[in-house]
């Protein structure tokens, strides 16, 4: 009991001091270093123990770093650096320029709010960022949502929502969520999440409609009848061709070709430098001139190397605050708590859910309060004996809710300011089509995802 109450008291005093802005890496680092230090003290030493506490904590953390860092690390860094080149070179601004042309033949604007929500959502896949998307739907949906006549609450509420379930397969928090789940990421990234997001896409998109209609209704917010004409192509790079709309998804493609039995199977991060080289060839040939394709890679490299002191040194402060937590016993104990109350799995899962949605609401960030918890999620389920994927996927995809549901994150934060709303009001114009897709991503947890395996 005694380390329950500990790893109770460290998740409090973490989650507390990242509400308050702390820094998520240090909290988590410094807090898994004083519980590794207690361990030291109350619990038996590991296999592989020297006998001294400070050394055993130097060994482990180096080893964490060799992990990670050499690890999922290089592919994260990777994956980031790609994107930056892919915003570089504009192939990401091809994609929505071309996403955006069918929101111009949509007349009624709560359809057109639908519609605007779901295509918005899958240019995600070009901005992976949920701040940097949200401000960008600022700039060019939000003008054309509100001339056709939706009001700016609701036209606001479609554009800090966009990114809040995971569709795309190589985004960082999927590949994380894979390796924890023990899973190849092509099968857990399109059979176990890319359903649960389309369902929950689908079912917030609809929310929206009603919610939205519902608030404006009872707000006194009338409606224009016409739509003037918005071109957002100012604001984007037209340089480059409509073909460069195909490089950003050449990894994904790449996924189902080079499997094993089409072609010879790559992994994730070859397949990222070998599509960053093609389209480095692609831009040389198109531009001529070699030392700007070099600037642009240039910026990739930088990319890369915040990716690594954002991300990457995020997910071992993570993992290390996570050891601490599982050295005391915490895990242990939790486990047998989930026990005595029956139905250990689902209880278990509907915990974690709700941590990781309220450290999520209240800290503004989905990554942090992801990547503290998901390393608990696979011991858990090794030790409750069922499928790790079941604690894991609506984790990684209410962490994502959670952010737009927070009145300090980034993404509600920008949008509100760019709307001149109040962060508390754009939270209440989301509240209901987020909850609705949380109990979507529950439901489908304990219906579609197997509790065992």
């Amino acid at each position: 009991m005694m380390s329950l109450i500990i790893g109770a008291l460290a998740i409090l005093l973490v989650g507390y001091w990242i509400i308050k802005g702390q820094n998520a890496k240090g909290l988590l680092l410094c807090a898994g270093i004083v519980l590794l230090i207690i361990a030291s003290f109350i619990a038996p030493p590991v296999k592989d123990s020297t006998g001294i506490f400070f050394v055993d904590i130097g060994n482990y953390m180096y080893s964490l770093f060799e992990k990670r860092g050499g690890g999922l690390g290089m592919i994260v860094m990777v994956l980031i650096g790609f994107s930056v080149y892919m915003s570089h070179i504009g192939a990401n601004d091809v994609i929505v320029r071309l996403l955006y042309k069918p929101l111009r033949r949509i007349k009624s604007p709560y359809i057109l709010l639908i519609g605007g929500f779901w295509i918005a959502s899958f240019i995600s896949f070009a901005i992976p960022s949920a701040t940097a998307l949200g401000v960008f739907l600022m700039a060019t949906l939000f003008p054309i949502l509100t001339r056709l006549g939706i009001s700016a609450p609701s036209a606001a509420a479609i554009c800090g929502t966009t990114a809040v379930v995971n569709l795309s397969p190589t985004s960082v928090d999927v590949i994380l969520a894979a390796e924890q789940a023990g899973d190849t990421l092509k099968h857990f990234a399109f059979q176990v999440i890319l359903p649960m997001s389309l369902l929950a896409m689908l079912v917030i998109g609809i929310a929206h409609f009603f919610w939205q209609r519902y608030c404006d209704i009872k707000e006194g917010l009338a409606h224009a009848e016409s739509l003037s004409e918005v071109d957002p192509s100012h604001l984007l790079n037209n340089k480059a061709p409509v073909y460069y709309a195909i490089l950003p998804f050449l990894p994904i493609i790449g996924l189902f070709i080079f499997d094993g039995k089409v072609l010879p199977e790559i992994s994730l991060g070859g397949l990222l430098i070998l599509t960053l080289i093609i389209s480095a060839l692609i831009e040389l040939a198109r531009t001529r001139k070699a030392s700007e394709v070099f600037d642009g890679l240039e910026k990739c490299y930088n990319g890369m190397a915040e990716a690594f002191s954002s991300v990457v040194m995020l997910i071992i402060a993570a993992g290390v605050f996570a050891e601490g937590l599982s050295r005391i016993g915490f895990t242990e104990d939790l486990i047998g708590v989930a026990q005595n109350l029956g139905t250990a799995g689902t209880v278990m899962m509907f915990a974690l859910v709700l941590i990781t949605l309220l450290v999520a609401i209240a800290s503004g960030s989905g990554n942090a309060a992801f990547f503290a918890f998901v390393e608990l999620a696979p011991r858990l389920a090794g030790q409750l004996g069922i499928n790790p994927a079941y604690l894991i996927a609506p984790m990684m995809q209410v962490s994502n809710t959670g952010r737009a549901l927070s009145p300090v994150s980034g993404v509600i934060v920008a949008v509100s300011g760019s709307a001149n709303l109040s962060p508390m009001l754009l939270v209440k114009r989301t509240s209901v089509p987020l909850l609705a897709g949380i109990a979507v991503i529950v439901i489908y947890t304990m219906v579609f995802i197997p509790l065992h395996v």
